[in-house]
């Protein structure tokens, strides 16, 4: 009993908490339980009213209406239909109990359709309120997670939540119907009622055990389909490492291996589960049958109960026991999904970012500059990814960021991109903290090429336009004209409704790159990112988006993230950065001149280490 109170209790704390995502079908729920409550009172009347009927069916056609006449309860019948023959009394109580039934039937099945469409919309506000959690949380999640932990909240927790939730429902409508039972049974004999209180009790606590079995079976069940989903996305992600390093064999030894160990915990669960409404129907059966022996013992032969109503007792006991074992299987069933609740609790509660609120200023454009005063920023875990950065990035100009792999560079960019909060420090865009431009009118004017430009399976005006759904098609055939991509475009079998397969696998390195180049050039931004943005293409590839990058620069203030040296020879400021600080800025010229660290980096990339020739 105290697993199962343990159970209900964060089950309840758990809906409370979600009562939000419930808010649009609280009126479902208290439809679903009104109908349901109108259910069990229906089917309450319609029992209690076996006990007459067994009075009426004990007596003898020639003094039924003596018996009707002197019975508080079936007075009335006479009284409405007199001088009517027995039989008819007899067929009109029969019909009422029809009736009662036949209400308390279309009553519980308009709750179980009320229900069903309340899940539907529980269901579909539960993922949409997911999905927007993580829309709202840090770049970091996605980094740190795995892919397969999304599916897998998206289709298994939030079905087990929804189970959940409906489950709980099913309880409160079985529960009620059992309260009006039990309450038929106070009214007949305390002395059952104490008896019936005493099985339930030991039914319930012996049942309990298996609760905790099943709690942990869910918890089993939900960590290896983290494991076998997280390892799915993996390898489907991976799978051209899989298969150029000819590892199929490997990786289907392993997912045999992760998808045996689920279906085993699966196994285990539906023994368990299997196991329990048996075994607690036999207790339950064996209880209740005790119960009529000892009440037709003891009770009757001391005129503390009579016939009619111990046959009553038994009737109502054989209606009992199978809505009890509903309950237990239902508890049951609530032990092995209420771990999803639990799971969908981990996304839901992701922090929101930024901690400290994007401001509602319009961000207009650069007059003199961006400028970095000691900035800072420390991972979760205490590393130190930058610190005490002070650049200047003057309007018009391009800014060149250079060092070795885990020096900042990319970490300083995200920190422009407002993908990340500085930790120390502050960004000011002619003064103005940078933070309190609101993230539409900042991010609008601002365009970013990465590595490896993702695109998504649609079609190439659908990658160029993401974000910019207003695009002209005057806007379009300019971007297209200053990432040099008309060409590209014009020799695709449907031009510009061409679908790019997933992640732009139709496309070259270099077509995907001037293709990120358009996207980025469609919002005409007044601040330009390029984060390594040749460094993965072949020497042809690069020239090609090099020239596009040069045309997309020209007036703009730019900062580059270079691999390849050669593509900042132009730079107007090459800032050199080592472990989170700068350690030399200058020009190309400046900065060759000296034996410092930017002649470090040219003697690698002569050496082979990096390269600074086309």
């Amino acid at each position: 009993m105290k697993a199962w109170l343990s159970i209900l209790r964060e089950i309840a704390f758990n809906l409370h908490r979600l009562r939000p995502i419930l808010r649009p079908g609280r009126w479902l729920v208290v439809a679903v339980i009104a109908t349901a409550t109108l259910s069990a009172l229906f089917e309450g009347v319609g029992i209690g009213a076996m006990v007459p009927l067994i009075s009426m069916l004990k007596a003898d056609a020639g003094h039924l209406l003596e018996v009707l006449k002197n019975d508080k309860v079936l007075r009335w019948l006479p009284a409405k239909l007199p001088g009517h023959s027995a039989s008819l009394y007899i067929a009109v109580f029969c019909a009422i109990i029809v009736f009662l039934i036949v209400c308390k039937n279309l009553a519980l099945l308009m709750s179980q359709n009320l229900m069903a469409r309340m899940v539907r919309i529980i269901s579909a506000n539960l993922r949409l309120a997911i999905f927007q959690r993580l829309q709202q949380t840090s770049i970091q999640v996605f980094e740190e997670r795995k892919f397969g932990e999304l599916g897998n909240v998206f289709s298994i927790e939030t079905i087990r939540t929804q189970s959940t939730i409906e489950f709980t429902l099913l309880l409160i409508q079985k529960g009620m119907i059992a309260a009006f039972y039990v309450i038929a049974i106070v009214v007949i004999s305390w002395e059952l009622t104490l008896g019936l209180v005493v099985l339930v009790l030991v039914v319930s606590g012996l049942s309990a055990l298996g609760q905790m079995r099943l709690k942990r079976r869910g918890d089993e069940r939900s960590k290896a389909q983290h494991d076998l989903f997280g390892y799915l996305g993996g390898v489907f992600s991976g799978m051209r490492v899989v298969r150029t390093n000819h590892a199929e064999a490997e990786t289907e030894r392993e997912f045999e291996r992760r998808n045996e160990h689920l279906a085993e915990v699966e196994r285990r669960a539906a023994v368990m589960n299997a196991l329990m409404a048996p075994i607690s129907e036999i207790l339950a059966v064996v209880g209740a049958m005790f119960l009529v022996w000892g009440a037709y013992a003891i009770l009757i032969p001391h005129n503390r109960l009579s016939g009619p109503l111990l046959g009553a007792v038994g009737f109502i006991l054989i209606r009992t026991l199978p809505l009890l074992n509903q309950l237990y299987a239902i508890m049951g069933q609530l032990s092995y999904s209420s771990g999803g609740m639990r799971e969908i609790f981990v996304w839901l509660d992701l922090p929101v970012y930024p901690k400290r609120p994007f401001g509602h200023r319009t961000f207009e454009g650069i007059r003199s500059g961006i400028r970095l005063d000691g900035v800072g920023y420390r991972y979760p875990n205490g590393t130190v990814a930058l610190e005490n950065i002070h650049l200047e990035i003057p309007s018009g100009k391009t800014v060149a960021l250079v060092g070795g792999s885990g020096s900042g560079k990319s970490t300083l960019a995200s920190l422009l991109l407002r993908l990340r909060e500085p930790t120390s420090g502050a960004i000011r865009v002619d003064g103005v903290d940078f933070w309190e431009f609101s993230p539409a009118s900042w991010h609008s004017r601002l365009g970013m090429v990465e590595q490896e430009a993702f695109l998504f399976n649609e079609t190439v005006e659908h990658n160029i336009t993401f974000g910019s759904p207003n695009t002209t098609p005057k806007q379009l055939q300019r971007a297209l004209k200053v990432a040099h991509l008309e060409e590209v475009v014009s020799g695709l079998p449907l031009g510009l409704q061409t679908v790019v397969g997933e992640r732009g696998t139709m496309l070259s390195g270099g077509q995907k790159q001037r293709l990120a180049i358009a996207r980025a050039m469609i919002r005409e931004p007044l601040f330009l990112i390029l984060d390594e943005a040749t460094s993965a293409l072949d020497n042809v590839s690069e020239r090609q988006v090099q020239a596009a990058l040069d045309e997309a620069r020209r007036g703009r203030t730019s900062v580059v993230i270079a691999h390849r040296l050669s593509t900042i020879r132009n730079a107007d400021l090459i800032v050199v950065l080592s472990e989170g600080r700068i350690v030399e800025t200058g020009t190309w010229d400046e900065l060759e001149a000296r034996n410092g660290a930017f002649q470090a980096l040219l003697a690698a990339a002569r050496g082979g280490h990096l390269s600074s020739e086309p």
